[in-house]
């Protein structure tokens, strides 16, 4: 017999779907944003997270794990949830949401801290996955370490052009890998000069300038360095009229204006500063400091109404071999 919907059928059955889908994402994240928290603290012992996104979308924070190699949700009010975890991810590191593309894309590495840690991939390993921003499926998951199999790696960070290429650094090797839409690796920029002395951290945060520059900061000898796409051996040092403490995650909220967190190891000299330039990342100046403490704060993202927020991963504790249960995403201001 040929089923008949009527109109009320039919709006009944999209009402009941709707209610159902609704009460499905509830249980993801939270519709309703809380206007400017000052401290969002989240309970998640030995997490250790590294990277922070604010996913304006879905109205959430994610974050990735050191230690569990995952990708959790934080809401505003608190609550934390694994949504990524996979077997062969050690470490996640710094995230970045490609919006254009609804990507995440995520730094992949192992340091020995990770409870999926192998001889196999520990201080050897170089990945970035990208994963659906919606569903949390995986895309690809490139290993950039396969271009340099001889050399240490630690994949740090990731920023995303326009055309929708990653570039990735290497903290314990001196390069700059790109990776294509499709997931395909090479290397965008080599230099042994950029090469750290063993168990430093060299290459670290990065971001980029729609204008044509990679802004990537370099921790081991305090600095910024201003990358050409077009011709990236052209690179220079920013000029910064202050000196800079372990220069770890960057967020660029303008082309004129750039967020530097200061992880300071973990000392009471972190913090977060904002620079100014209006000669192309030539020169800055400062126009704000957030003094933070001895939390070891590691990168930033924007929040409502461009507002900063940085993320307090406590990252000396781990280190040092302690636990740490509660962790924050703190308004930079």
């Amino acid at each position: 017999m040929k089923r008949i919907f009527t109109p009320t059928a039919v709006v009944t059955l999209f009402m009941s779907m709707l209610l159902s889908s609704c009460s499905y994402l509830d249980d993801i994240w939270d519709e309703t944003p809380i206007d400017s928290p000052d401290k969002i603290s989240f309970t998640q012992e030995n997490l250790f997270p590294e990277g922070v996104e604010y996913d304006k979308q879905m109205n959430r924070f994610l974050v990735s794990s050191i230690t569990q190699g995952s990708i959790g949700v934080v809401q505003q009010n608190g609550s934390y949830m694994e949504w990524i975890n996979e077997p062969d991810i050690p470490s996640t590191i710094g995230i970045h949401i490609d919006q254009p593309r609804k990507r995440l894309l995520v730094a992949v590495s192992d340091n020995g801290a990770s409870v999926k840690s192998s001889e196999a991939t520990i201080n050897s390993l170089a990945g970035l996955a990208a994963y659906d921003l919606r569903t949390g499926e995986r895309i690809f998951y490139t290993r950039m370490d396969a271009l340099l199999p001889d050399a240490p790696h630690f994949a740090n960070d990731v920023a995303v052009d326009n055309k929708g290429n990653a570039y990735v650094t290497d903290s314990f090797t001196g390069v700059i890998y790109k990776v294509d839409e499709a997931g395909n690796a090479s290397i965008f920029y080599q230099d042994d000069a950029l090469t750290p002395a063993p168990g430093a951290f060299g290459l670290n945060g990065i971001d980029y300038d729609p204008r044509g520059y990679l802004i990537v900061a370099k921790s081991d000898d305090n600095a910024l360095l201003r990358f050409p796409i077009r011709n990236p051996a052209d690179y220079s040092v920013i000029d910064i009229p202050v000196a800079l403490n372990n220069p770890d995650g960057l967020y660029l909220k303008n082309n004129k204006e750039l967020v530097v967190v200061n992880n300071a190891n973990g000392g009471e000299n972190a913090n977060v500063i904002t620079l100014n330039s209006t000669n192309m990342w030539q020169s800055t100046e400062v126009t704000d400091v957030f003094e933070t403490g001895p939390v070891f704060p590691t990168t930033a993202t924007e929040y409502l109404n461009g507002q900063v927020y940085v993320l307090y991963a406590h990252l000396n504790v781990l280190f040092s071999g302690n636990t740490q249960e509660e962790f924050q995403i703190v308004k930079a201001e």
